[in-house]
């Protein structure tokens, strides 16, 4: 419990009226100083004696945000046993913004709903909460609060851009050429679903307890093999990046290569010297978290730490992203290369990139600082767009 503003400017105002008195002599100050101070006094014994006891939850519109958009934050609150008066409550999206409500009251079971806006300007996970109820008294002289609700976590993720142009990229049956998973009445290992037989069908295929249920020849269908086809690489060292916007430049352009590769529905496969084996329900959320919780390492050996990475499968494109590559993204390069069909490297720079770079093979996409990279992606990409339908 605490004064607020205006309790303590209203035994600030006392204390003046009190000097005036002193001063002046004239008995009405005096009067008027003592009644602000047994306002402010009532005011405490009357917040004193109430309790808050609320339930708040909220929720983020969307739930996927990234850097420039703006999240709307639902705030719910109810009383739990008892009618509370003259609320206040207060909740704060760490560093982004904060919101205060002022409600006459709160009553079991009828819910106050409040919304305030968040415009998330930087990527990075923020805390959200809890709240802090509170209950004053007319005046607003007094508050007594506590934090109530549980602290909720807002993801803002790299701004994306809208790159055009893959390359026709393989399964790991080389002998399948496909953009996404495809269903084949040869190979494949995984089971997908039963269909009626056409003539020229392999009747080795024929799935008998189906064909005896339905009265006619049912054919078991097969699921090419298919794993992500795309790697992306971040160079995390400082020293890469000639300032933090070139780095955040880069963060960029690797959250908008893996939502190329994902929205043509191949899938790709994060690294940024961790763990490459992220298990998660959804990897492009896993990736797209990586990415949001990125951070320059100051000092990390980049070509040994990619020297322990095993990629299954080939002939997939390998995404690097760098800032002014060095021999080190070179070694990396070498060492990961011959797992891709093709090999693209994204600078954010402002110099020039070393022609070794481009003898080795690998397709330079290079923008400045603070630069968009799908211009710059589309002129680079040698190869013809493949379809994502």
């Amino acid at each position: 419990m605490k004064l607020t503003e205006w309790g303590w400017a209203a035994l600030g105002a006392a204390l003046a009226l009190m000097v005036l008195w002193g001063v002046l002599g004239d008995a009405e100050l005096l009067a008027l100083a003592f009644l602000l101070v047994a306002s402010v006094f009532v005011a405490w014994l009357t917040v004193r004696r109430r309790t808050p006891n609320a339930s708040v939850s909220r929720r983020l519109h969307p739930a996927l945000v990234s850097e420039g958009d703006t999240v709307a934050v639902e705030l719910v609150a109810t009383a739990d046993s008892k009618p509370l008066r003259y609320v206040i409550i207060e909740d704060e999206v760490r560093q982004l913004g904060s919101a205060r409500f002022r409600v006459p009251a709160l009553t079991p079971g009828v819910l106050f709903s409040g919304v305030y806006d968040v415009t998330c300007h930087t990527r990075g996970v923020y805390e959200v909460g809890p709240a802090v109820v509170s209950t004053t008294d007319p005046f607003g002289f007094v508050k007594s609060g506590e934090p109530m609700g549980q602290v909720d976590r807002l993801v803002v993720y790299p701004r994306v851009e809208q790159l055009t142009g893959l390359p026709m990229l393989r399964g790991v049956d080389s002998s399948l050429q496909a953009t996404r998973a495809e269903t084949v009445a040869r190979g494949g290992d995984d089971f997908f679903s039963l269909r009626e037989y056409q003539t020229g069908d392999d009747l080795r295929r024929v799935h008998w307890p189906s064909t005896a249920r339905k009265d006619r020849l049912m054919i078991r269908q097969f699921e090419a093999p298919w794993e992500p086809r795309a790697l992306v690489v971040v160079d995390p060292r400082s020293s890469s990046y000639a300032t933090p916007e070139a780095f955040e430049t880069a963060v960029r352009g690797a959250a908008s290569a893996v939502h190329l590769f994902f929205e043509a529905g191949l899938g790709a496969n994060f690294w940024a010297g961790g763990d490459l084996s992220v298990i998660d329900e959804n990897p492009y959320e896993a990736a797209m978290r990586a990415l949001a919780l990125l951070q320059p390492i100051r000092r990390f050996d980049f070509g040994a730490a990619a020297g322990r990475v095993r990629v299954k499968g080939s002939g997939g494109t390998l995404v690097i992203v760098t800032g002014s590559p060095d021999a080190h993204v070179g070694t990396v390069t070498t060492h990961l290369t011959h797992h891709a069909g093709a090999v693209v490297l994204l600078c954010a720079s402002p110099h020039p990139v070393p022609a070794s770079f481009g003898r080795s093979g690998a397709t330079i996409v290079t923008v400045g600082p603070g630069d968009p990279w799908a211009p710059a992606w589309m002129r680079a990409m040698p190869w013809v767009a493949a379809g994502t339908g």
